[in-house]
């Protein structure tokens, strides 16, 4: 089956949700009526028909009104911990839609897997804007030593990495507060992450930033953000208790501005909760800054950059350790790294936000050459989305017309051989 690049598939229709029983092309019941007509008979088709096991009763769709389901999260009649809506999200995940597209000049008509949150299309996508951004970074260095001082350097680059604080957010309240708009019928925080920017800007001065929102082990988000800015700012070598190298900015001036200045330090070993209200840019919960350099044993550019994609690149439909076929649901995941995974496109699904997002800003600083795309209309449009069941179903309805096709092509070539036989007698 021939394929091309498509966009996520769409989760409602212009009757709302999409479901598969809204979704046939062809009805079992006409096929059933007709079999003898067309010679397509329904009980081999249903025969061919691929067994999906799902945890839910939700046939493998994506159920909710998105502002409905938000409202419903917010308010706490629904859960991120809830475990049926996990289910359901791994019944989406695993089940396989298809986008129809048509050859406006040919009339050709193909079939192309959609793209879905830990499928192999989505993780090939965000694995090619992954190297995109590796092949960007190629050469170039963002940082330098300063004169006099051997464990200091200058750099532009810094990770950002905010949480929420859980006496102020539900996780339900923490994920929403990353829409940057709000939702009809319920009050919430939102846009914090824009609003944080802006604070950035007024620090640092003009720069890029490029936003990953990710979750935790426990389902709650802890967005990480890397600023690339105009002018550098002064880092120092720090070394952990566990032996790990940071680089930890060392400027006075813009400790302060940030709330990690002495003074603020010292409270938030007292009454954490009180430094966090008096936070100056991010009173939702902790923030920490760490300088990205290009030291030996050092978290480089590259390394930082890249980083955000480690949950989106990898596919959870396809044999290997990320598989969630055997899953039953979230809450069940033993191992950190898988659950976090799972958890970060639960969240983002749930409250439609984007995993990962970086604008122009960000692609001129680290010189990332824009897309080539054709000045030429594209010849293909996309006609509709069906789901696994419809496409195999019809896959399966075409291949038994090719059979009954061929068998009366045969029948008629032998009955010829016959006439011919009998004539020449």
């Amino acid at each position: 089956m021939n394929s091309i690049a498509s966009a996520e598939s769409p989760e409602t229709s212009s009757d709302g949700p999409l479901r598969r029983e809204n979704l046939t092309t062809y009805d079992p019941d006409e096929i059933g009526k007709n079999s003898k007509k067309n010679g397509v008979k329904l009980s081999e088709i249903l025969k061919q028909l691929p067994v999906i096991e799902l945890r839910t009763d939700e046939s493998g769709c994506w159920p909710f009104v998105q502002d409905e389901l938000i409202a419903q999260l917010v308010r706490g009649e629904r859960l991120l911990s809830d475990p049926e809506l996990q289910a359901i999200l791994l019944d989406w995940i695993e089940s396989v839609d298809y986008n129809k597209f048509i050859n406006l000049e040919t009339g050709d008509v193909i079939y192309a897997q959609s793209a879905k949150r830990g499928n192999v299309v989505y993780a090939t996508r965000k694995t090619k804007k992954r190297d995109a951004l590796k092949n960007a970074l190629e050469g170039k260095v963002f940082d330098y030593p300063v004169n006099g001082f051997r464990n200091r350097r200058m750099t532009k680059l810094l990770l950002c990495t905010v949480n929420f604080d859980r006496s102020k957010y539900t996780c339900e309240e923490a994920w929403a507060a990353l829409r940057s708009t709000p939702t009809e019928g319920v009050e919430y925080t939102f846009n914090v992450i824009n609003k944080l920017n802006a604070n950035i800007s007024k620090i640092f001065g003009k720069h890029g930033t490029l936003t990953s929102k990710e979750a935790q082990s426990s389902g709650y988000p802890a967005p990480h953000l890397i600023f690339i800015l105009d002018e550098p700012v002064m880092v120092e070598r720090h070394i952990g208790k566990d032996g790990k190298v940071t680089w930890r900015i060392c400027d006075q001036r813009v400790l302060n501005r940030i709330g990690k200045g002495p003074l603020m330090r010292k409270l938030a070993r007292t009454d954490y909760r009180a430094a966090i209200d008096k936070n100056p840019i991010w009173k939702h919960g902790f923030i920490d800054f760490e300088g990205i350099v290009s030291e030996e044993g050092s978290r480089s550019g590259k390394d930082a950059i890249t980083y955000p994609f480690k949950y989106l690149v990898k596919c959870l439909t396809e044999v290997g350790k990320n598989s969630i076929k055997d899953v039953p649901d979230i809450n069940s995941v033993k191992d950190k790294d898988k659950r976090t995974m799972l958890f970060t496109h639960l969240g983002n699904k749930c409250f439609r936000t984007r995993d990962v997002s970086f604008g122009k800003g960000f692609k001129d600083r680290i010189g990332m050459l824009p897309e080539q795309k054709s000045e030429e209309p594209s010849v293909w449009k996309r006609i509709r989305t069906l789901t696994d069941y419809e496409y195999n179903f019809m896959t399966a309805v075409n291949e038994q017309r090719s059979i009954q096709r061929f068998r009366e092509i045969f029948a008629e070539q032998n009955a010829g051989g016959r006439d011919v036989a009998l004539s020449v007698q």
